[in-house]
C-alpha cells in the first residue's frame, strides 16, 4: 500500500509507570485485537474466492466494476464480448492478488492515537481527566520504523463491513496496469517524440487513484472499523505486522525525533511532571511542552 499524507498523531496516556518507560525508551505499546475493549475489533465478513454469479450477483457486480465495467446486472455484463470472454482466466489470476487478510489478524499489533489534541473526551477517558499527557507524533516516521507499519483511519460503521479479496486483487491489478501505462506513456513522448500520448496521462491517473481509494477502503474494513457509537474518538492507528501465533502485546520502537511536542494535562500532579520533565531532558532532547487547560468560557480545552 502507498503510504497515505503524513500527520499528526496524539497518544494520550495516564499519569503512569508504564508511559513513563514507554516515552523515555521510545516504544510504542502495541496490543492484540482481542486485548481491546471493544468486542467488535476485526469483525468484518471476508469472503474470498470467485462469485458464482447466479448466487452471489453482488459480489460478481462488483469485481467487474473494478475491473472497470459497472453494470446494473449479470445479464447485461454478459452481454460485454470484452469481459465474458476474458472474466473467467482475469478473475482466477487477480484472487491471489490480494493478502489474506483472515491470516494476517492473528500477527497483526495495534497502536492506536488520537486525531486532535483538544479533544475532551480523549482526555477525560484516556488521559485521566487532564492528569496525563499527549504525545504528539509524527505519523510518517511512526509508520516507516523497523517493523514496517501502516497507518489507517478508522471508520465508525452501522453495521460490519464486507472485504472481498477478489475486489481488492483486481483493484490491485488495475492501479498496476495504470501505473505501468503512464510511466509507458512517459517515455514514448519523451523519446518518441509522441506528444499526442500527452492527453492520456490524465485517464490513467484518474483510474489509477480509484483503483487505488478501492484498496484503501478493503484495509480500512479489514483493520480499521468500529461501531458508531466509538466516534467521538476519531482514533488513527497503527497496524505492525508480526509473525507471532500468541496474543501477546509487543513495544514497537520508534525515533525520538518523531516526538513533535508534549502537551501536559493541568491537573498532572506536580511530582509526576518533574519526572516526565526529567524524562524529556534526558532522553527526548529539546522537546516543545504545552498544557492543556479548561476554557473559562466554554466547556472546550485550550492548548496554551
Amino acid at each position: 500500500m502507498r503510504p497515505e499524507v503524513s500527520r499528526k498523531l496524539y497518544k494520550f496516556s495516564g499519569p503512569t509507570e508504564y508511559a513513563l518507560q514507554n516515552l523515555e525508551n521510545g516504544v510504542l505499546f502495541c496490543q492484540h485485537y482481542s486485548a481491546y475493549n471493544d468486542p467488535f475489533e476485526f469483525w468484518s465478513n471476508i469472503y474470498e474466492g470467485i462469485p458464482d454469479p447466479k448466487s452471489e450477483p453482488e459480489r460478481f457486480l462488483a469485481a467487474a466494476a473494478a475491473w472497470g465495467f459497472p453494470a446494473a446486472s449479470v445479464h447485461e455484463l454478459m452481454t460485454e464480448q470484452a469481459f465474458s470472454e476474458n472474466v473467467e482466466e482475469y478473475f482466477d489470476e487477480c484472487q491471489h492478488y490480494a493478502p489474506p487478510f483472515g491470516a494476517m489478524r492473528q500477527g497483526i499489533r495495534i497502536a492506536c492515537f488520537g486525531s486532535e489534541p483538544d479533544n475532551l473526551l480523549m482526555w477525560s477517558h484516556y488521559g485521566d481527566g487532564l492528569r496525563g499527557f499527549c504525545i504528539v507524533l509524527d505519523e510518517s516516521l511512526i509508520a516507516n520504523a523497523s517493523p514496517q507499519g501502516y497507518s489507517l483511519e478508522v471508520a465508525y460503521l452501522e453495521a460490519p463491513p464486507t472485504v472481498d479479496r477478489l475486489v481488492y486483487g483486481i483493484a490491485w491489478d488495475q492501479d498496476w496496469f495504470s501505473q505501468a501505462a503512464i510511466d509507458e506513456t512517459t517515455n514514448r513522448i519523451q523519446y518518441q517524440d509522441r506528444e499526442d500520448l500527452r492527453s492520456e496521462i490524465p485517464m490513467y491517473k484518474e483510474a489509477g487513484a480509484e483503483s487505488f481509494k478501492t484498496m484503501q477502503d478493503i484495509w480500512q474494513h479489514a483493520f480499521g472499523t468500529k461501531p458508531a457509537e466509538w466516534s467521538y474518538e476519531r482514533e488513527r492507528r497503527l497496524l505492525v505486522q508480526t509473525d507471532r501465533k500468541d496474543e501477546l502485546p509487543i513495544l514497537r520502537s520508534y525515533p525520538l525525533e518523531a516526538i513533535k511536542q508534549i502537551i501536559v494535562g493541568e491537573r498532572m500532579p506536580l511530582e509526576y511532571r518533574r519526572r516526565l520533565e526529567a524524562v524529556l531532558s534526558n532522553s527526548c532532547g529539546d522537546v516543545p511542552i504545552a498544557t492543556a487547560i479548561r476554557s473559562t468560557a466554554t466547556y472546550c480545552l485550550e492548548i496554551v
